[in-house]
């Protein structure tokens, strides 16, 4: 039987263990920082729609203090391990503060179960997105916005499933925090990225990129049979770009919206006391860099693994994927590259454990982190150049990600233009 237990081998990324520089804004701030919680970057008309599993763990009550799970491990995390030199008002709010943090939940990507019948457990797969936000609360200006995401199959025995009103919602209340695997957790990542962002800034400094827009191939059956609606996965390649941009550059990026060239946004955080959601309407950043992501689409392919065996097939995919970066300052591009990944795996002829969405969602991200990481590691660009090959005999899978062969011609001179372009860090 193969099995679905090793979901994104191929992510640069980690849960949240990531080392990176110090992330620079300007204009100097001393004083204190008022801490709003956990929150929605949305309205509150979408939060039910677009985040049915986050929205109810966030809403866990825990009777001790009648607050929720998620900002009670919140707030014993920043109190456990505090930052430094940081004002941060945990008990209350500060009438003077100038400032205003949350851990805003971005998107919410459920890929369904794979049950294993040979030891009775289920696996759950469930991505969310995340970002650090630091705003001014009286213009209502985003001032710095950094990423986080939290992504793990769950296992699960079969016999715990009845235990639980929904086990989704408590596999993403475990993901906010549990006691087995603390250090992995979506609570933990928000804590490791938050020092790697300043507090001694008022305004945004430098320039502001984000992912304005995400371009799919129009072909009518590419989504049949998929997983995720065509609306959904652009979603999807919006957030990673934006997860992977920030992550592999170290620096500040505003967040994706759905709507293309949408300037305001919200934040909605529950009241544990009144049971309502509380808006703040926020004003995003006007970007001067211009990132536009075009996915190539993808194609899957099968064969038979053992002649004479028809239970276990071969499988091989390839996809590709274009980034243009424009200067909208100086009214040029500057980066335009087309890369492409594919990868081979062993799956069952009857496809019970396959999940398109989820294979070109993995390859997608992975190939994502590694066009931006060969943006400030020359090396690793080298590595790009040439063709990166991965090999798991263990797994039984392969992935090779590449540059094509007409951007290989260019791909050092604007990649360097690209990180010319962007502040240091």
């Amino acid at each position: 039987m193969i099995t679905r237990r090793n979901f994104n081998k191929l992510s640069l990324g980690s849960f949240g263990l990531i080392i990176c520089s110090k992330i620079l804004y300007a204009q100097n701030y001393s004083g204190p920082i008022n801490w709003v919680g956990g929150s929605f970057l949305t309205g509150a008309s979408d939060i039910e729609k677009d985040f049915p599993l986050t929205k109810s763990a966030s809403e866990i009550i825990m009777k001790e203090n009648n607050a929720t799970f998620l900002n009670s491990y919140l707030i014993k995390t920043l109190k456990d391990t505090p930052l430094s030199n940081v004002n941060l008002q945990l008990g209350g709010y500060a009438d003077n503060a100038q400032l205003a943090l949350t851990f805003s939940f971005a998107a919410e990507f459920d890929f369904g179960k794979f049950d294993d019948d040979t030891d009775d457990t289920s696996i759950y797969l469930i991505y969310s997105f995340g970002q650090s936000i630091l705003y001014n609360p009286k213009s209502r200006m985003i001032i710095s916005s950094v990423p986080v995401r939290h992504i793990a199959p769950h296992v699960v025995k079969k016999n715990e499933l009845a235990k639980f009103k929904s086990i989704k919602v408590e596999l993403m209340k475990r993901a906010f925090h549990n006691d087995e695997n603390p250090k992995q957790t979506y609570i933990q990542q928000f804590r490791n990225m938050l020092d790697k962002q300043s507090f001694q800034k008022k305004e945004w400094a430098g320039r502001k990129p984000r992912i304005t827009e995400v371009i799919i191939p129009n072909k009518s059956n590419l989504f049949n049979n998929f997983g995720l609606s065509k609306e959904k996965f652009i979603e999807f390649v919006g957030q990673s770009s934006t997860f992977a941009f920030g992550y592999k550059l170290n620096r500040p990026i505003i967040p994706f919206m759905k709507t293309k060239g949408l300037g305001v946004t919200t934040i909605m955080r529950f009241n544990s006391s009144t049971k309502l959601y509380q808006k703040v309407a926020t004003k995003l950043p006007k970007p001067d860099l211009d990132i536009q992501i075009f996915h190539r689409g993808w194609r899957f392919k099968e064969e038979p693994y053992i002649k004479g065996n028809d239970n276990i097939v071969k499988v091989k995919m390839g996809m590709g994927l274009r980034v243009k970066v424009i200067d909208l300052f100086e009214e040029e591009t500057i980066y335009d590259l087309s890369f492409i990944a594919t990868k081979s795996f062993l799956e069952n002829s009857d496809r019970v454990m396959r999940s398109d969405a989820s294979t070109v969602c993995e390859m997608t991200e992975a190939l994502l982190e590694r066009i931006f990481q060969s943006v400030g590691d020359k090396s690793y660009r080298s590595l790009l150049k040439k063709g990166e090959k991965i090999i798991s005999e263990a797994d039984k899978y392969s992935a090779t990600f590449k540059v094509t062969k007409k951007s290989s011609d260019v791909m050092f001179n604007q990649s360097d233009k690209l990180l010319s372009s962007l502040p240091p860090v």
